[in-house]
């Protein structure tokens, strides 16, 4: 009950900073960005608004409290009872002063939730829940981990129970022990916190990312309701969203021998994610991702809030420029003098909104650093063509700073490695390839957008071409050492694309024509047959057959949590999780381990070399003397000898000198499955 009771303190939390900050919330689903009516509840808007702020606000809250307790014992404990005080006092009384400043500011908005909103709202959360639990769960009393998504979360479980057994604070990363946290790790705080609070681990993992997932689709709902006044607009836009567009599943149907294709996309014993592009059988680009990377929906939210917070700028530098040259001739020059020389364009109106939005997307930071930079990509853009821009400059500025700070907090060492690199995951990184790597990827997508883009207003073309920003900079810049981490620039810009594309659906669907009509179901079933099909494919990805199945209950775990400390490292082989093996103990302990699986270090920003180096010269060592001056340089805690160990192709281990060097502490197991464990502070 503890973690489902600070989840609700952030819901009040949220409650009270946003009704705070902005003087009416109900005008955000009142009308359109062109100040016409519209008919959208605002419950579609507070929800998200109120979690995201609030957990930020909570969670780094507890971080920064834990911090000052981290030689206390028992920092988790000591950060959540100040916080919550903390916390609750502030929501007292700024409940009792909100409430009797807005009388009746729910009033009627239940009543203008439609029968169709219901039934969307209702698919979004079975959605959303299926994902989460079908990857992640609880069977026969043990947990579950998804073939889709247990690479990755070997890195995820692992930060989790490095905050829930151990107070990782100051926080290092558990696959590169000892080391900083290159790697977003707050939502994993989170979620350590709610299994501390004594949410199952499962739970405390799926909970807040239902919640994140169903609040990134309202988000989403309200700003294309927003842009285009319909509400079936913003319906088909979650469609287009949650069921991508590709030309994988069309290839491949075309790959499959004539006579088969109905039995081969029938067969349960097809399991695997389809499309001949780079990394597509990752599920990069599906749903999976959201399954996969759950901090990724969080941080969509929060992107989807501030834009919707700050397009009323844009529409206003629009409005203002549209007035002028209505009785004037256009001429380019007057147009920059215009936009960037009257002090209309840069006044600041609205000083509340700019700093809170500024202080959320720098809080965000640690949740996605990618999204935040992808929203700071698409605002610069908007910024270009929009009034009161000192107000985008205001929000930057604290964003940055607040980004920086984090930074040096936890980095010792360069966050970014910035570097021109043209061509994204085509092969060959030509233009040529690039093109045809875009048409598998995404279908016929693209010429939907360039119809929609030659059709609709200039303003509209203005932001059809900033939100597609985050898209072109995957395919010049790499921040980082793996070029696939770009995936999410890319699915940003999409997810905002989509609402051009759902725009122009409907109007094609709403000609009376039935030529129209029959067109505009032909081209929604392009757009979203493979999404469709890889939904399939991940439930038969994620059955419990298929799945990595692991006691709660574990020895080694047990003996882990009891014996050794947050800050001790274990050497042990290249560790992630698998289906058999005594690893899995080790990673889904939180312990901090030396050299775990090094895609996940390496693609992070992490030095591998060195460590790989030493990690060779320990197992290898000819003598005792050498495996101490090794241990000692390396800073190793224990020592961790499995199977995985005397069947490794990097070096020959040498057992017997490590046996005869350190008192083994703990072993389970026989012969060479054997798992042993050794003290480097208990030398023989």
């Amino acid at each position: 009950m503890g973690g489902i009771a600070y989840l609700l303190l952030c819901f009040l939390t949220g409650f009270c900073i946003v009704e705070s900050v902005f003087k009416d919330t109900k005008i955000f689903t009142a009308e359109t960005f062109s100040k016409k009516q519209i008919n959208l509840s605002s419950w579609f808007f507070r929800l998200p608004a109120y979690f995201v702020s609030g957990v930020m606000s909570v969670t780094w809250t507890v971080y920064i409290f834990a911090y000052i307790f981290r030689n206390s014992g028992n920092p988790m404990g000591y950060a959540n009872a100040v916080s919550i005080a903390f916390v609750s006092l502030y929501c007292v009384m700024s409940f009792i002063f909100v409430i009797r400043k807005k009388k009746g500011m729910f009033k009627g908005e239940w009543d203008k939730i439609e029968t169709a909103e219901i039934v969307m709202t209702g698919l979004v959360v079975m959605i959303s829940m299926y994902l989460m639990f079908r990857s992640l769960g609880k069977v026969d009393g043990s947990l579950k981990i998804g073939l889709s998504v247990f690479s990755d979360f070997s890195t995820h479980l692992s930060m989790i129970r490095s905050f829930s057994h151990f107070g990782n604070v100051p926080t290092h990363y558990t696959f590169f022990g000892g080391s900083d946290v290159k790697y977003h790790f707050m939502f994993q705080f989170l979620c350590g916190n709610l299994e501390f609070l004594g949410l199952r681990l499962d739970l405390a993992l799926n909970i807040p990312s239902i919640l994140s997932m169903v609040f990134s689709y309202f988000m989403l709902y309200v700003l294309s309701v927003k842009f285009c006044r319909k509400k079936v607009i913003g319906i088909v836009t979650l469609v287009l969203y949650t069921f991508r567009s590709s030309a994988a599943l069309f290839e491949y149907i075309l790959s499959i021998p004539e006579g088969e294709v109905i039995s081969t996309l029938t067969n349960r014993d097809i399991a695997e994610f389809i499309g001949t592009t780079n990394h597509e059988d990752w599920g990069l680009w599906n749903l999976n991702v959201y399954a996969n990377q759950r901090h990724f929906s969080f941080s969509l939210t929060i992107m989807l809030f501030i834009i919707i917070l700050m397009l009323p700028a844009f529409y206003d530098g629009c409005a203002r420029v549209k007035e002028y040259f209505t009785e004037r001739v256009f001429h380019f020059k007057d147009y920059f003098t215009v936009c960037f020389a009257d002090k209309e364009g840069w006044l600041v109106k609205d000083y509340k909104t700019c700093i809170f939005a500024g202080v959320i997307l720098g809080m965000s930071g640690f949740f996605n650093g990618a999204v935040l930079i992808g929203t700071v990509v698409v605002l610069f853009f908007m910024a270009a063509a929009s009034d009161r821009r000192l107000e985008f400059v205001i929000l930057a500025g604290i964003a940055g700073v607040l980004a920086l700070i984090q930074s040096k907090c936890f980095i010792t060492s360069s966050l970014f490695s910035t570097q021109y690199f043209f061509g994204f995951l085509s092969e060959p990184r030509t233009l040529v390839a690039v093109i045809d790597y875009i048409r598998k990827l995404i279908g016929i997508l693209p010429i939907v957008l360039i119809i929609q883009f030659l059709r609709i207003k200039s303003m509209h073309r203005y932001l059809m071409i900033a939100f597609s920003m985050p898209l072109i900079l995957s395919f010049f810049v790499s921040l980082t050492p793996d070029i696939a981490v770009n995936h999410k620039y890319v699915m940003i810009s999409i997810m905002l694309l989509d609402i051009y594309a759902a725009a122009f659906l409907v109007w094609l669907y709403e000609k009376r024509d039935v030529c129209f009509r029959i067109v505009a179901i032909i081209v929604t079933v392009c757009l979203t047959f493979t999404g469709l099909f890889e939904f399939v494919i991940f439930s038969r990805k994620n059955t419990n057959t298929r799945s990595i199945i692991y006691s709660y209950e574990d020895d080694i775990m047990n003996w882990i949590w009891e014996n050794t400390d947050k800050d001790d490292i274990f050497l042990t082989a290249n560790y992630f999780l698998t289906f058999s093996g005594f690893g899995n103990s080790i990673v889904l302990s939180g312990a901090q381990m030396y050299n775990a699986w090094e895609y996940f270090s390496w693609s992070a920003g992490y030095d591998v070399g060195e460590r790989d180096e030493l990690e060779i010269a320990i197992y290898s060592a000819e003598n005792k003397e050498q495996l101490y001056a090794f241990v000692e340089k390396a800073g190793i805690d224990y020592i961790v000898i499995d199977r995985s160990n005397r069947d490794s192709d990097m070096y020959e281990l040498n057992e017997f000198v490590i046996d005869s060097s350190y008192e083994k502490v703990f072993s389970v197991g026989a012969g060479e499955d054997a798992l042993s464990i050794y003290d480097t502070h208990k030398k023989i």
